[in-house]
């Protein structure tokens, strides 16, 4: 039954929410408050420094800066589990020697140099983002190429050179595995925290502006959760109970989160801060028991039905019993088998919704170009020319990319100054070393807040290590030629933005919100039909896919174009009533909720789904559509109608007046 408290909840759920805002060009200077990064300063302060101490000390100084070179594998280090992380270092450093070793080989061949820097770039980018591997994607590789062109050549000395690029990345490796014996399941913890932190904000944001920011952030959460537990040691030792317990309180997480939905649906306001603050506790238990407060069961209280809340309560209190290893919480938790992950990689990849593919091609494309202007042109150490293009061009949309161009030439200019300040020191041997340390150091805590105060120290490093390499030079030559060489790859990695796939994802927007539309269709009258068989069910997790692929599509098509901004914001009412649709839709069917309607409803509700999909995915307004009575689901019926009315394009999103029923 829709009461008069639904109606008002959808009314000020539909009037309230809040888009997500759009990147402007003077936040290339904003300061982002996130904390300091110690453990990826001192590691990557390490990884640069200790080889060219070596090399100092043993009077192998080009050795040292090789290896040096390898030790950039650190900076590939995220917060995927130990097992994971070990095997990625692992080929990220045999890639930054494969990458060395064929910039050692071709530096003779201006053609072949052209053609590997696009082709690395692309495979690499293709690859980071396939396998969605958080890092600098590319940069890296290009970085490491470049430097084996930049070499006298000398065939003889390619293996050595070689050996050294990769003892340098096992160096790394050893690095960043250390944390392993001091706390061996830390990512695994923050990963599980992170999840029930989400669900606290979920929870507090019912009701408000924010519901559907925080619903997907939650959303999110529970997936790096669920990733992060199942790629760690539980593939392998299944009875291990450090992980074992994790796995639990992840499924856990999972089932209040399927709660919050259904509470959602009909809430009139914000909920009681007991069951937010239950949450956070078990966050900050799941990291350290010691700051875990005691639990308030049963006092959190709703205005909504109360079976919802006593559920809530049931299962919070199970999350507390699961992480004290206490009560009926501590039962066993089901281990899914796991899906044949390559697949999924390809077949996520390969979707005609996703925009890896035209990302890859351009990046290899615009690469493989600077080189080739660079090279024709015949600039001296002419990969600095790709080497600011890749660096630009991470910024994969024309907003992300010009903050990136204007960051790497404000930068650039200030650490030039910076860098001919230090090198007029003259320094030699170890202080070379301590120098690269504390750049390198200063540049990883500080990336995240702001690039371009990370290329203020990224500036002095790079010419610290041209000035060791070739010290017959002039400083002032690589000062005045670097500032040409930022100017003509910044511009080409603009040029590439604004030419090639410069909509891919605007254009691949109504597209997939038309496969959302027609995904939510189905399980819907899966769930209607009161089931069916095994080989024709919708999968959840599927919905859910689609979901995130479609607020990924927004957010970067949102950021295309300054001039497009506006037309694409239309979409938002859209975009965040389809996912609060798949989330109730979700919701209902991993609970195994199945109801009975006459194949007359299933048959109207299947056309409607139809006739929004193929509207969307013309960009047009659906027509008219007759939603029937769902009697064994009403409150479904008025969310189908709301869903309706947020894909009128051009109209108020104001929500529809319903005749209210009994």
């Amino acid at each position: 039954m829709i009461t008069e408290s639904h109606q008002n909840a959808y009314a000020r759920r539909r009037a309230g929410q809040r888009a997500p805002a759009p990147g402007r060009v003077r936040d290339a200077f904003r300061i982002r408050p996130l904390p300091l990064q110690w453990f990826r300063g001192i590691g990557s302060a390490i990884s640069a420094g200790i080889p060219v101490l070596i090399g100092a000390l043993t009077g192998h100084m080009d050795y040292g800066l090789c290896a040096s070179i390898g030790g950039f594998t650190f900076l590939y280090v995220s917060n995927e589990t130990y097992r994971q992380r070990a095997i990625k270092l692992l080929l990220v450093a045999l890639g930054m020697a494969v990458s060395f070793g064929l910039g050692s080989l071709t530096g003779t061949i201006p053609w072949l140099m052209v053609l590997l820097f696009g082709l690395i770039g692309a495979a690499a980018v293709f690859c980071f983002g396939a396998f969605q591997v958080a890092g600098p994607s590319a940069m890296f590789f290009i970085l490491t190429f470049a430097v084996g062109t930049s070499l006298p050549y000398d065939l003889s000395f390619v293996p050595l050179r070689t050996g050294f690029v990769f003892l340098g990345g096992v160096l790394a490796w050893i690095v960043g595995m250390a944390g392993w014996l001091m706390s061996p399941h830390r990512p695994e913890t923050k990963a599980v925290a992170g999840a029930y932190a989400s669900l606290a904000q979920f929870m507090d944001s019912i009701g408000t502006e924010h519901q559907y920011d925080a619903q997907h952030k939650a959303v999110v959460a529970l997936q790096n959760a669920g990733k992060t537990v199942s790629g760690g040691e539980l593939r392998w030792r299944h009875t291990y109970e450090p992980t074992r317990r994790l796995m639990q309180l992840s499924q856990k997480a999972n089932e209040i989160y399927l709660t919050l939905v259904e509470i959602a649906l009909g809430h009139k306001g914000t909920g009681e801060s007991g069951g937010s603050e239950a949450l956070r506790s078990i966050a900050a238990g799941i990291q350290s028991q010691d700051q875990m407060k005691s639990l308030n069961a049963g006092k959190s209280s709703w205005n909504g039905e109360e079976s919802l809340s006593g559920r809530l309560n049931h299962q919070i209190e199970e999350a507390f019993s699961m992480l004290t290893g206490s009560g009926e919480g501590a039962a066993k938790a089901t281990l899914a088998e796991p899906d044949n992950r390559l697949r999924l990689i390809l077949t996520g990849a390969f979707n005609r919704h996703s925009t890896l593919l035209s990302t890859a091609c351009r990046y290899g494309i615009m690469i493989a170009a600077s080189a080739a202007v660079a090279y024709g042109l015949g600039l001296h150490r002419s990969y600095w020319v790709p080497l600011s293009c890749a660096a630009v061009m991470l910024g994969t949309t024309a907003i992300g990319t010009m903050h990136r161009a204007l960051q790497r030439t404000a930068g650039t200019i200030i650490g030039l100054l910076a860098g001919g300040a230090l090198l007029s020191l003259k320094p030699e041997g170890i202080y070379v070393a301590l120098a690269m340390a504390v750049l390198q150091f200063i540049v990883e805590l500080i990336y995240l807040r702001n690039y371009a105060l990370a290329v203020i120290f990224i500036t002095p490093s790079t010419l610290l290590i041209a000035e060791s390499s070739q010290p017959e030079t002039a400083l002032s030559y690589f000062m005045s030629a670097r500032i040409i060489d930022i100017l003509v790859g910044s511009a080409i990695g603009l040029l590439g933005i604004l030419l090639l796939w410069r909509r891919a994802s605007s254009s691949r927007l109504p597209g997939a919100m038309a496969s959302v539309l027609r995904k939510e269709g189905a399980l819907l009258g899966q769930i209607l039909a009161g089931g069916l068989p095994a080989e024709e069910r919708v999968r959840p997790a599927d919905l859910e896919t689609e979901l995130l692929r479609v607020r990924l599509l927004y957010d970067a098509a949102l950021a295309e174009s300054v001039r497009r901004r506006e037309k694409v914001s239309l979409r938002w009412p859209a975009v965040a009533e389809m996912q609060h649709f798949g989330y109730v839709l979700i919701s209902a069917a991993e609970r195994g909720l199945e109801h009975r309607e006459p194949p007359e409803t299933l048959r109207i509700l299947e056309q409607a789904f139809d006739e929004m999909a193929n509207a969307v995915q013309r960009s047009e307004s659906p027509a008219p559509i007759h939603v029937p009575e769902l009697p064994s689901f009403s409150a479904l019926r008025y969310e189908l109608i709301e869903l309706h009315a947020s894909l009128q394009i051009g109209e108020s999103t104001a929500p529809l007046k319903i005749e209210m029923e009994s």
